[in-house]
């Protein structure tokens, strides 16, 4: 794969990326209703406070993905340069 492609941005690939955070805070949250339940609710707290960066994360991915669609509908509606 050559340097360009591994750099390019893609809204599939930021959509992948925020299903990777999103699965991982689902298990992060699963412990932390675990412990919950189990009756350490101080340690239920401490542990969904890591959810903090991963949503975060997630949710400035999603922003990357409205900007490029946000992008490439400006794109499609400019003409194209004329050449001569």
């Amino acid at each position: 794969m050559s340097a360009d492609a591994e750099t390019t941005i893609s809204i599939t690939g930021c959509l992948k990326e925020i299903s990777g955070r999103l699965t991982d805070a689902a298990a992060v949250e699963k412990a932390a209703v675990t412990c919950a339940e189990s009756g350490s609710e101080h340690e239920a707290v401490r542990i969904v406070l890591e959810l903090d960066e991963m949503l975060h994360e997630a949710s400035t991915l999603l922003n990357g993905v409205t900007l490029l669609n946000r992008m490439r509908r400006t794109n499609a509606r400019e003409p194209e340069p004329e050449t001569g």
